[in-house]
């Protein structure tokens, strides 16, 4: 994926868009040496977020099955998955120092 600053966005606004819509390429948008956004083709953005409502409905069939096979409290189910995402966060931290 092809990096450019706050300052170049500005400057090559049309050249970019251009380059996104008709080469389908990717940016990501950096402030102060940070990731602060990213430029997509609007089809992949739909694509992703029809990806993710997707995936959403099958992890909410997913615990609702739990539930009802394993007589999992809902309250008790979505603790765990929160706790579990937590230890997934906390490891990647850990993995960038």
């Amino acid at each position: 994926m092809n990096r450019i600053t706050t300052l170049d966005l500005r400057a090559h606004m049309g050249e970019l868009l251009d380059r996104v819509r008709l080469r389908f390429e990717s940016f990501v948008v950096e402030r102060k040496g940070r990731e602060v956004a990213a430029i997509i083709p609007a089809e992949r953005l739909r694509r992703l977020e029809d990806f993710a409502r997707r995936r959403a409905a099958e992890l909410q069939a997913l615990q609702d099955e739990h539930v009802r096979e394993k007589g999992y409290d809902a309250a008790e189910m979505e603790r765990a998955i929160a706790e579990a995402a937590r230890d997934v966060k906390t490891k990647r931290k850990a993995r960038k120092k």
